[in-house]
């Protein structure tokens, strides 16, 4: 057993310290927008920089961030009787799964662990880690990751510690491969749930977010590349022919003559380049991977009107139809992080049912204030909300009896002031 974790831990070492583990340190790097000028410094000479320092944006977060939209909201759960006992087991979920949408979506494919810490759950995305396989090869029966990462480069294996998963086991290991602890699984499953930025085709992992890494990069390198020209080029440079030797240049001006002597030749050259061109270039390119994402993106300009809610739902016809599309995915996962949950609670002597329903708020669009009080007025018609509910809607910090309250409160001091009026709100409903 050993040999094979040993062996395992090699495979596994060589795996992330390349390929895999560059492209996920470089997504972490873009979304967080730190030291993402070191992946532009390979397209530009030596001196470049000492001239101006690379020019870097971030739009990466920004990006998917506004793809991951499932817990926008948060997600409503329900577990047959037992609802109000588990909201409070999982304090910290709409958080942490918000997170990890958006985590699955810069990656491709994250491990969340399910921890029981002071008799709640609570989650953990992981990064980096390795999978194996039994008999089927989008189903992990076991799990290697770095436990302790206290240095950047993996090869170093001295100061590294592994955490192994198998349904039977769980173990520490340090960079050799050497057992530092071993006990048996409590659980007998791993305590894990594996989420993919999309179904898989044919590998266990998914591709990432690389079309907005790519382009956050592209547009990285053109904006130096801009800078550096205006910092060359900006304006004109004087050249001088027939000069005389003995004569030296003096600076030109409206009050200054240049004596160059017979077929002397005072000249500007102007630049060449079209800083505006760069500057559609740049815009094209980010509104290109935006619409491939299915994402409208406005650049600030005078005027222009604000889009309207319907405008706004028009536009996101496509992003929408991906919306679905991932809320079914991600019930998925929210009933698998369920079945991992039960198990651990029971192991803690906490008994949760089968029964399990998720919901998820969607995303509203915004209305006018005309359009918005005609909905109200015919949802309060027709008996789909009541005027206390619609009170709550707009001041989150009242409840609806509270908001009742008020209603009650105010027809009272209305019918008072205004009887005429009153009536006639009373006639017209």
């Amino acid at each position: 057993m050993e040999k094979m974790l040993k062996d395992k831990l090699l495979e596994t070492k060589l795996m992330m310290s390349h390929a895999r583990r560059n492209e996920i340190r470089k997504h972490l790097d873009y979304y967080s927008g730190v030291s993402t000028e070191q992946y532009i410094n390979n397209y530009f000479n030596g001196d470049a920089f000492s001239e101006i320092p690379p020019t870097v944006t971030n739009f990466t977060r920004k990006f998917v961030n506004k793809i991951s939209r499932i817990y926008v909201l948060g997600a409503k759960r329900t577990v047959g009787d037992s609802t109000e006992r588990y909201e409070e087991l999982i304090p910290t979920k709409d958080v942490r799964m918000k997170h990890s949408e958006r985590m699955t979506r810069l990656l491709g494919t994250v491990a969340n662990r399910v921890y029981w810490v002071d008799g709640v759950f609570d989650y953990r995305p992981i990064y980096y880690f390795e999978a194996y396989f039994d008999e089927n090869p989008f189903k992990p029966s076991s799990i290697v990751y770095p436990l302790l990462n206290s240095t950047a480069d993996l090869s170093n294996t001295s100061e590294l510690q592994w955490e192994y998963w198998d349904e039977e086991k769980y173990g520490v290991m340090d960079g050799e491969g050497k057992l530092l602890s071993e006990i048996p699984n409590p659980y007998g499953i791993i305590p894990f749930v594996f989420t993919h930025r999309e179904d898989q085709i044919d590998s266990f992992f998914v591709e990432g977010a690389s079309d907005i890494i790519n382009c956050n990069e592209q547009v990285n390198i053109a904006l130096t590349e801009m800078n550096l020209g205006m910092r060359y080029n900006m304006f004109g440079q004087p050249w001088v022919n027939g000069l005389r030797a003995d004569q030296s240049m003096l600076r030109a001006g409206s009050n200054t003559i240049l004596d160059m002597g017979e077929d002397g030749v005072y000249n500007i050259t102007s630049p060449q380049g079209n800083i505006m061109e760069a500057i559609e270039n740049i815009r094209f390119q980010i509104e290109l991977v935006a619409l491939n994402n299915h994402l409208f993106v406005q650049f600030a300009e005078s005027g222009g009107e604000v889009p309207s809610g319907i405008s706004l739902m028009i536009k996101d016809l496509d992003r929408k139809e991906d919306y679905y599309d991932d809320i079914a995915l991600w019930r998925l996962y929210e009933k698998e992080f369920y079945d991992v949950e039960r198990i651990i609670a029971e192991y803690n002597g906490i008994s949760l049912p089968e029964e399990f329903g998720v919901d998820f708020d969607e995303v509203q669009y915004p209305k006018t204030i005309q359009d918005q009080i005609l909905k109200d007025e015919f949802d309060i018609k027709n008996n789909l909300i009541t005027r206390a509910k619609i009170m709550v809607r707009d001041n989150k910090d009242l409840t609806v009896e509270q908001a009742q309250s008020i209603i009650d409160e105010n027809k009272i001091v209305n019918q008072q002031e205004n009887p005429v009026v009153v009536n006639e709100i009373k006639n017209n409903n």
